[in-house]
């Protein structure tokens, strides 16, 4: 049986040559596909498919050069309000067709035999690689597709160095303007904020939001001030190095998502000093920005977003 999912770090030619050799593996056995679970959704936590035996990459194709590459009406998908189920998409394309759909990386509820995303249980804000291998072909047709949504710049944020917010990136898009109003330091829930009518950050139950435990996100922006959230006790009165903490925060942006109920998880580490940090995450942090900024798929697992803050460089 095969493991894990998919990569695209080889050349079209190269690819051409390996799926001619083994990608009707991936189609016959589609029943084994990695990832798959008991309502046949796919959620991908690697970039390659590797087994004892062989490894098959596969090349992103453009729906233009491969017309069962799958089309779900957009480059970019928002969930939806919707009372009582979940919203599922479905790709407009491909009806009828037999085969198998795989995405990656890893958050996407995707239905390995129809296509069919579920947007209330995808990680939203992330761009995606999705793949359709026919019935009976060695063709593996891969188009990309974002989830609108936002996430926050995984970074090492060094507050000696006057590095303290960290900023919500909206739909896989670095450069982009926010599309929330702005707000200031006085922007708490405890301090009346409760949003406006573009956007509403943390409106959780209270002692359920992330600021009732000190991560401080204002209501308006969804901007986290990580110096005064230090100061305030996030990690406690004398925060030790490695001291982490894992806080979700809800959140309704006032764009194509209509206001639709959405979460994020994030995950905040502290360090005294930014030499402490250990190499690994340092590298997690490096290779996950210059992804985003190049707007590249995250290999491997892109949530929850990584905030490292240090006190001091040295």
């Amino acid at each position: 049986m095969m493991k894990s999912i998919l990569s695209v770090r080889i050349t079209l030619l190269h690819c051409i040559l390996v799926l001619v050799i083994v990608a009707c593996n991936k189609v016959d056995h589609a029943e084994d596909a990695p990832g798959q679970n008991q309502n046949n959704t796919t959620n991908a936590t690697d970039s390659s498919i590797t087994d004892s035996t062989y490894t098959i990459n596969y090349p992103p194709v453009n729906v233009t050069t491969c017309p069962s590459a799958p089309n779900y009406g957009d480059s970019i998908v928002f969930i939806k309000p919707k009372l009582g189920a979940d919203f599922i998409l479905d790709p407009v394309n491909n009806k009828g067709t037999s085969g198998t759909y795989l995405s990656w990386p890893e958050g996407l509820q995707l239905n390995q035999n129809t296509g069919a995303i579920n947007l209330s249980k995808s990680e939203t804000g992330i761009r995606y690689n999705i793949a359709f291998i026919k019935k009976g072909t060695t063709d593996t047709c891969v188009s990309q597709l974002i989830v609108g949504g936002l996430t926050y710049l995984d970074g090492i944020y060094i507050l000696d160095q006057n590095d303290t917010l960290a900023l919500p990136i909206f739909n896989a898009d670095p450069f982009a303007a926010p599309v929330c109003n702005t707000s200031n330091d006085t922007d708490y829930p405890d301090n009346n904020g409760n949003g406006d009518n573009k956007c509403t950050f943390d409106d959780d139950a209270p002692g359920q939001r992330a600021n009732d435990q000190k991560l401080r996100v204002r209501t308006k922006s969804g901007i986290i001030n990580l110096k005064r959230s230090v100061a305030d006790g996030l990690f406690g009165k004398n925060p030790k190095d490695g001291a982490k903490k894992m806080l979700q925060i809800r959140y309704a942006l006032n764009d194509a998502s209509q206001k639709a109920s959405q979460k994020i998880s994030v995950q905040v580490i502290y360090y005294d000093k930014a030499s402490s940090i250990p190499t690994n995450l340092q590298q997690e942090v490096t290779t996950k920005r210059a992804n985003l900024f190049q707007y590249k798929i995250v290999n491997g697992k892109p949530r929850p977003p990584l905030l490292i803050i240090a006190g001091y460089t040295k």
